[in-house]
């Protein structure tokens, strides 16, 4: 008789056990709207519970609906005016979301028979990142070359990252070079034969991006740090130097031999 209850009590427990638990990773932006929908859902289903551990560890109940009554939304102080609940895909709308809403989200779908389907939305919040602020620190004449310092940062905005590019048009393009930097400050060194001119900073966090370009070549361009606003180059500067200390000397001898000649027709 032991012997046959087994399979009838492991029966019981596979019937018990939920059917499904997901979780899934979600990037919401501060201040605008959040919606957080399952992505299948079940054919069947006699009841919905939307619940959030917040990363307070507060736990609230935000809405419980069946298919007989109106949604049930939770009295939670925390989201007051700013839930809404969709019936037709079960979705669960925070408008606006702010940064005390992370947490983790369960959707709990109670499917019949003891069943019940279950996901889970871990759910960070980030500020928006706007186009960053992308400034020339440096750039000055070296030997030739133009050496320029870029620093790209987002105020305000926490998490973010950066990386880098360079290409030949103010536009992005899949032809750019991305660059392995990933810091807010880049130190280039332009040749006056360059053609990458332009240099992009793009900014970004798990919820949003956004870049901005500037004109590199252009700088070094200027006469402010003499690249290629002077024809000159290095080695001439050098033999312009010799020259001009060869002719004070030659100056300087003929001087001597006038003067020299002069006391002579004196004496």
């Amino acid at each position: 008789m032991e012997g046959a209850r087994r399979p009838s009590l492991l029966l019981l427990l596979l019937v018990l056990q939920p059917v499904g638990c997901k979780e899934m990773e979600v990037a919401g932006i501060a201040e605008e709207s959040v919606q957080l929908q399952p992505v299948k859902l079940p054919e069947l289903w006699a009841e919905i519970t939307w619940k959030v551990t917040l990363d307070s560890a507060e736990t609230y109940r935000i809405v419980t609906f069946n298919k007989r009554e109106p949604p049930d939304l939770g009295a939670a102080p925390h989201f007051i005016n700013r839930v809404t609940f969709h019936p037709e895909n079960l979705s669960l709308q925070i408008d606006p979301f702010k940064k005390s809403d992370s947490g983790l989200y369960t959707l709990r779908i109670d499917t019949g028979g003891g069943r019940e389907d279950i996901t889970k939305f871990r759910v960070s919040v980030f500020d928006r990142v706007w186009q960053p602020n992308l400034t020339v620190l440096s750039a000055h004449q070296e030997l030739g070359q133009c050496n320029v310092t870029l620093s790209c940062s987002v105020p305000g905005a926490d998490r973010v990252t950066y990386g880098w590019s360079r290409g030949t048009s103010r536009i992005p393009s899949d032809r750019d070079h991305q660059l392995p930097e990933n810091q807010s400050l880049l130190h280039v060194v332009i040749n006056a034969n360059s053609s990458d001119i332009f240099y992009r900073c793009n900014a970004s966090n798990r919820a949003s991006w956004a870049t901005n370009t500037v004109a590199v070549k252009s700088l070094c361009d200027s006469p402010a740090t003499g690249f290629a606003s002077s024809p000159v180059s290095y080695c001439q500067v050098k033999g312009i130097l010799l020259l001009l200390v060869l002719g004070a000397l030659v100056t300087a001898i003929v001087m001597v031999h006038v003067l020299t000649r002069d006391k002579e027709r004196l004496d």
